[in-house]
């Protein structure tokens, strides 16, 4: 192909206001991206949950400030929205975005009226009406790890897009990874945001994208208009390769149709994947997957919010926490919602042999 997809790599060590708003219009400016005068722009952030900035489990609050300061300058009218895993104005309180309603209009997509859609097999999706109402639609995720996708990123941003109950119903109907994912393409296809930009100053490591994860500093701010060229960099930034991204498998899109722009080119970091046999990998080569477990002694404060949230039914706390394995979907819901870091994934006993025996090699 002869025109390129362009990705800024812009260095932002910290949140400061001014540093990140510099490095914001840098990235901009990296990707000549022409921002219109007067437009009605809806900016949808990751908020997985009721989180606090410093967790790195949500964009931060400052990102999408700075970026809203641009916009005003421009004269844009500004929407804030996004759907969470449990209660959406609660997570926008806590994770600082809802300070941001002197700039913009902050709304729940479950609060909002719903246009639907009919996807491949005929399944229909409802999205939120808004979404096709806006002039444009600037995507903001965080740079994670993911336990079911392995990276969670701007075209995974998208499924927040669903208005929270139904996406239980919808991890219910493709609860393999891979139909998932396609489940997420096809959303992404339908959203299609112009303009995508990953908060990756602070991002998160290792069992994702929820308190499972581990910060890690990695001091960047990348853009492009094209979600799917933005995650296959981004992923490869995180040493990640496209075809270990479950998100990345239906796009068309290779490295050499992308050019990388920016201080941060040539750079990239080695991130803490979810775990040495990912949900991936593992599949070959065992018949049962990783299970939830609720480690009630250490963490679990008896919230409901994963027994609210499984969409099987599979989860019960009363008269003490249990998963009934045998309901599971494993599609991880409960450990990313969890507020507590209370659910972890057993493994079966053929992974952790496996893994016994890689330490026992390392070791020699």
């Amino acid at each position: 192909m002869d025109k390129k997809y362009l990705v800024s790599k812009v260095r932002c060590s910290s949140y400061d206001n001014e540093e990140v708003r510099g490095a914001l219009v840098k990235s901009l400016k990296n990707i000549g991206f022409d921002l219109k005068k007067g437009k009605k722009i809806l900016l949808k952030p990751n908020v997985l949950c009721a989180s606090r900035p410093e967790d790195s489990i949500t964009t931060h609050p400052v990102v999408l400030e700075e970026l809203c300061k641009i916009l005003k300058a421009h004269g844009c009218e500004i929407i804030i929205g996004d759907s969470s895993g449990f209660d959406t104005m609660e997570a926008f309180e806590v994770s600082g975005i809802l300070r941001l309603s002197k700039y913009a209009t902050i709304i729940d997509f479950e609060k909002t009226e719903k246009k639907f859609f009919l996807l491949k097999e005929n399944k229909e999706i409802a999205l939120p009406k808004i979404i096709f109402d806006v002039d444009l639609i600037i995507n903001l995720p965080k740079l994670k790890t993911h336990l079911l996708t392995e990276v969670s990123l701007a075209v995974k941003n998208t499924f927040g897009c669903v208005p929270g109950k139904l996406k239980e119903r919808y991890h219910k109907i493709y609860p393999s990874p891979d139909d998932f994912s396609r489940l997420i393409f096809d959303i992404y296809s339908l959203i299609k945001p112009g303009l995508n930009i990953l908060d990756g100053v602070i991002g998160l490591e290792g069992k994702g994208p929820g308190t499972g994860g581990k910060s890690i500093r990695s001091n960047i701010i990348m853009s492009s208009t094209n979600a799917e060229a933005l995650d296959l960099i981004a992923a490869e930034f995180m040493g990640f390769s496209k075809e270990e991204v479950y998100t990345l498998i239906y796009s068309k899109i290779k490295k050499e149709d992308i050019e990388i722009i920016g201080d941060m080119k040539d750079i990239n970091m080695k991130f803490k994947k979810p775990g040495f046999l990912s949900v991936k990998s593992i599949k070959p080569l065992v018949k049962s997957l990783p299970k939830p477990k609720i480690n009630f002694n250490d963490n679990c404060r008896q919230c409901y919010r994963c027994e609210k949230k499984c969409p099987v039914n599979a989860i019960h706390l009363d008269p003490f926490p249990i998963c009934n394995h045998n309901k599971c979907i494993r599609c991880l819901c409960c450990i990313e919602i969890c507020p507590h870091n209370a659910i972890s994934l057993k493994e079966s006993y053929i992974t952790r042999t496996i893994k016994k025996f890689k330490n026992t090699l390392g070791r020699k």
